[in-house]
């Protein structure tokens, strides 16, 4: 069969077509964009309803809210939550540590909170009492998540994966490893450490803190560094106005 379109005809449609294709794939005319973050209990969880929420969550949404964009939030365990925002065009993450091995893995939209960083030990291990970092490498396995911002403290500090430290595919599996021998301290802000405790139906009494660091993190709201300039100008713009920066 013949083609009876004219020459302009099929010009036109060619130049629709490659016009669709140059479009950001997940930030379309509606502004949606994907959001990725972890069942953290303090700043981010899913409540009764089967809703995202909690503190930092709230935030994110006031500050989408703002900017007039949509976004399909989504909560995963960190480390994929991690990977797919590195790694995915016009993906955000968030609370996510600033540090030096990730600065140039995502574009810094600005704070949404402050994380203390203490050791905790069971109560009843009254033996396990490091006071500097050079001691808990001597005495204790140490429990964080994987791609947590904790792992990149120890590695930094020296510390030996599976013979001074272990990584869990969750922060929140650490009390329980704790509570199994596993390990011996883990590494958590007094907050997010009862979230946690509470969600395992565990007494906040049953654990202890033993060394409290001086420096602790901020935590962000982070992009993809290839996603879409219009979508970071307006998240950056709404948050100045918001005053959240």
């Amino acid at each position: 069969m013949t083609n009876c379109r004219s020459p302009l005809a099929r010009l036109c449609h060619a130049l629709l077509l490659a016009l669709c294709f140059c479009l950001p794939g997940t930030a379309m005319a509606d502004g949606k964009l994907l959001v990725v973050t972890e069942n953290s209990s303090w700043l981010s969880t899913i409540d009764a309803q089967g809703n995202v929420a909690g503190r930092n969550t709230q935030l994110v949404k006031d500050i989408l809210a703002h900017a007039g964009l949509k976004a399909d939030i989504q909560v995963l365990p960190w480390a994929r939550a991690y990977r797919m925002a590195a790694t995915r065009p016009n993906t955000l993450i968030y609370s996510i540590a600033r540090t030096s091995t990730r600065e140039k893995q995502f574009v810094w939209l600005g704070p949404l909170g402050h994380m203390q960083r203490i050791f905790y030990r069971l109560s009843s291990e009254t033996t396990v009492a490091p006071q500097s970092l050079e001691q808990v490498k001597s005495c204790c396995k140490v429990c964080v998540g994987n791609h947590d911002v904790q792992e990149e403290f120890l590695i930094k500090a020296g510390f030996v994966q599976n013979s001074q430290f272990l990584t869990t595919n969750s922060q929140q599996e650490c009390p329980r490893l704790l509570l199994s021998g596993a390990a011996q301290l883990l590494i958590a802000d007094p907050e997010q450490l009862r979230s946690q405790l509470a969600r395992l139906k565990l007494p906040d009494e049953q654990f202890q803190p033993v060394l409290s660091m001086p420096q602790g993190e901020e935590l962000y709201l982070a992009a993809n560094p290839q996603s879409d300039p219009a979508i970071v100008r307006a998240i950056t713009e709404a948050m100045r106005q918001l005053k959240i920066r």
